[in-house]
């Protein structure tokens, strides 16, 4: 057999997914359901398992140019495209009955312009046995697209598009856990199309849809439970042993059948498995960079350093360092980076978390010449090995990102450190667990990382050698004693090279042992694998959304920054959501002369009162942001009555506050009705509001008898 170790574990995966589709069938079928989504979710699950067991079978004989092999590659290949096209089918009829079960009435459209594509896709499969037109073997019995794959795919995408059209229109008529399975049953696809497109190789498609298929079952059972009956208990115990003997049998099937497939093969492709290794250790690194330059990348487009670096070039840089250093250090204990900096290109002004450390002198100071090589690349962002004076003067990687403004001005340089002994210690950890060298080298050709730290800096390989070196894969390079692999990591601008000093690791009897001892520990363990990969999950998504919070929050008050409010009244116009909404633009009344009696930790203290005051009495109603120094937004959904209400709340608030320094709070406001201005787009009632605001201040001023001082 002719068949690498990462598609045998793809293909035991495969197996083991199919024996899930089928119990799922199976026990859709013993509950005996009558409604015809249910009957059509069944042979979907059907239909997958085919497709995950022709597709197995696939990798298996392809490669062999015995008789046996070319007819089985020829059949397998084909009902994967046949089931391609049955799956599609199944899911827009699927979605269709599902809705109608509902109560609703979605377009038949959706069905005839998949089904007009199904059709063209079976014709053009078809045609294939005899023309060759969509794909064909070669001599030695591997698969190759042609032309007619291209349109064959597009089709699919098509019909998934359609799909997701269809059930996002009416995702509020489903459970959010079933909205996210048919979310992921339509976009593995949909992104293994994409790759496909571009690079034939393993598929994600069943991986995606394995998930998906769990999520899918998740919801069937939380339907399932709502039916309290004794029947219906006990049914359920049955179920659950009855999945979980059918799921130790299906994973018993899938190692036995991985087992068998490995010991038929006499003679080990050492390529591949060095190959293996190789893309493992290129992810394992590609990922130790992302996060700094996911982190640079933010700093970038952060507004508030924008404003800094604005600030530094057109005033003094010594007014703006306190301002940028406490942003920096925020950054350096938010994510863990010992350095943290950034460069205003208009002042030559070098910020740290500690304050400003100098003016760069791009052209005598041979420390600052990186700068100047930032400048004359022109890129957006690069990395740098160079020493850090700030440390010791250790070696560091550091990730540099070009700041600009909204129009594209370049305002300077910002960055994070990475300690070259950090990188050290991952790359060992490779080098010594699986016996290889690794060194991370630059388009000229000299080294940039590298256990021995003597050799960092040092002219490694001849510019033409990476010649035949590109992005999409590892160049292989066999030797006598070792193997070397090199590829071009396009987001660091840097070259991998991995030489294996022992390609031929694989021994088939440990490989089984260790098997068997997983797939025991995986039975008694499955609870706990499953509890760990969700908590994960949970955590990760929190990170995500603690730092898109703060993203959005604006720091002194812990109301909605500027840019929320941008974002959410993009939103409302995309979606039509404008009629509902209140819009109540406010501005705080005397906050320049309580900064210029008491200073500024008074004025501060008047925001943070007027934010609470807005917050108490409006925050139910919808959100509230900090739009400027003292200006206010609200864009509330609420009645007539719940607004007066509301406005009188705020007035006894606001009327009853007392600060340290200043005395009372008084608030402008501007208050429109959306709903009362159908006749004005949404710009046009914000303008409206800030209006009505600075009609209200003009009338404080007169009445109280006060100077208006603009702040």
């Amino acid at each position: 057999m002719n068949i690498t170790n990462l598609e045998m574990t793809q293909a035991t995966v495969e197996i083991f997914g199919g024996f899930i589709c089928i119990m799922l069938a199976i026990i859709i079928t013993m509950n005996g359901y009558e409604r015809n989504s249910w009957k059509l979710l069944k042979w979907m699950f059907y239909s997958t398992a085919v497709s995950f067991f022709s597709e197995t079978c696939a990798y298996i004989f392809r490669g062999n140019v015995d008789s046996v092999s070319m007819a089985m590659t020829r059949i397998c290949n084909f009902c994967v495209s046949f089931i391609n096209i049955v799956l599609i089918t199944l899911f827009i009829h699927y979605l269709y009955s599902l809705l109608r079960e509902s109560g609703l009435k979605p377009g038949r459209i959706y069905i005839s312009i998949v089904s007009v594509s199904v059709v063209i896709d079976f014709i053009i499969l078809v045609t294939n046995v005899y023309t060759k037109w969509m794909y064909y073997f070669d001599e030695a019995n591997c698969y190759h697209r042609n032309t007619g794959w291209y349109i064959y795919t597009a089709l699919n995408l098509v019909c998934i598009l359609v799909s997701c059209v269809m059930f996002i229109r009416y995702r509020k008529a489903m459970s959010k856990i079933l909205f996210a399975s048919l979310v992921l049953y339509a976009l593995a696809p949909m992104i293994d199309i994409a790759l496909q497109t571009v690079i034939y190789g393993i598929s994600i498609t069943n991986i995606g849809v394995f998930v998906a298929l769990f999520l899918m079952l998740f919801a069937y059972l939380k339907e399932w439970s709502k039916n309290e009956t004794r029947q219906y208990k006990e049914r359920k115990v049955f179920d659950s042993i009855v999945l979980f003997v059918i799921m130790a049998i299906s994973m018993s099937a899938a190692i036995v059948s991985c087992i068998i497939s490995i010991d038929n093969i006499s003679d080990e492709n050492s390529e591949s498995n060095s190959m293996l290794i190789a893309h493992m250790v290129n992810d394992g690194i590609e990922n130790e960079f992302i996060r700094p330059i996911v982190v640079a990348e933010t700093m970038s487009n952060d507004y508030s350093l924008r404003e800094y670096m604005k600030r530094s070039g057109d005033a003094s840089s010594e007014e703006v360092e306190d301002e940028v250093a406490a942003y920096l250090d925020s950054i350096r204990n938010g994510f863990g980076y010992y350095m943290v900096y950034a460069v205003c290109d208009a002042s030559k002004a070098y910020y740290t978390y500690d304050g400003m450390g100098k003016y760069i002198d791009i052209e005598n100071d041979e420390s600052d010449f990186w700068y100047k090589r930032f400048l004359e690349e022109g890129k957006h962002y690069d990395l740098e090995v160079d020493t850090d004076e700030t440390s010791n003067w250790d070696l560091s990687v550091f990730i540099n990102t070009e700041i600009t403004d909204e129009k594209g001005k370049f305002l300077g340089v910002c960055g994070v450190g990475m300690e070259m002994t950090d990188l050290q210690r991952i790359l060992k950890q490779y080098e010594e667990e699986y016996n290889l060298k690794i060194d991370l080298i630059d388009e000229k050709g000299i080294i940039q990382i590298d256990t021995d730290g003597k050799k960092i800096g040092k002219a490694y390989e001849d510019a033409q050698y990476f010649e035949n070196v590109s992005s999409s894969d590892f160049y292989y390079e066999e030797g006598t004693q070792t193997s070397r692999m090199t590829k071009y990591m396009e987001e660091l601008g840097w070259y991998i090279v991995v030489e294996d000093c022992n390609p031929n690791k694989i021994n088939v009897i440990e490989l089984v042992t260790s098997s068997v001892i997983i797939f025991l520990i995986g039975l008694v363990m499955m609870g706990i694998v499953f509890f760990v990969i969700f908590s994960r999950e949970r955590k990760a998504s929190r990170e995500l959304m603690e730092k898109r919070r703060i993203s959005l929050t604006d720091d002194i008050t812990g109301l909605f920054n500027r840019r929320a409010y941008d974002e959410d009244s993009m939103k409302m116009q995309e979606n039509n959501q404008i009629s509902s909404k209140t819009i109540i633009m406010m501005d705080i009344n005397g906050l320049k002369q309580v900064n210029d009696t008491y200073g500024h930790l008074a004025g501060d203290e008047l925001i943070i009162g007027a934010a609470n005051c807005i917050q108490t009495s409006m925050g139910k109603f919808g959100r509230i942001y900090r739009t400027g120094g003292d200006e206010f937004v609200a864009l509330l959904e609420c009645s007539k009555n719940q607004l007066n209400d509301m406005l009188k709340t705020f007035e006894h608030i606001t009327g009853n506050w007392k600060g340290t320094y200043p005395s009372d709070l008084l608030v402008s406001k501007g208050i429109v009705v959306c709903k009362e201005h159908e006749d004005m787009n949404f710009q046009e009632m914000k303008e409206l509001a800030d209006k009505l605001m600075y009609k209200d201040k003009d009338e404080y001023y007169r009445s109280t008898g006060k100077m208006r001082r603009k702040v």
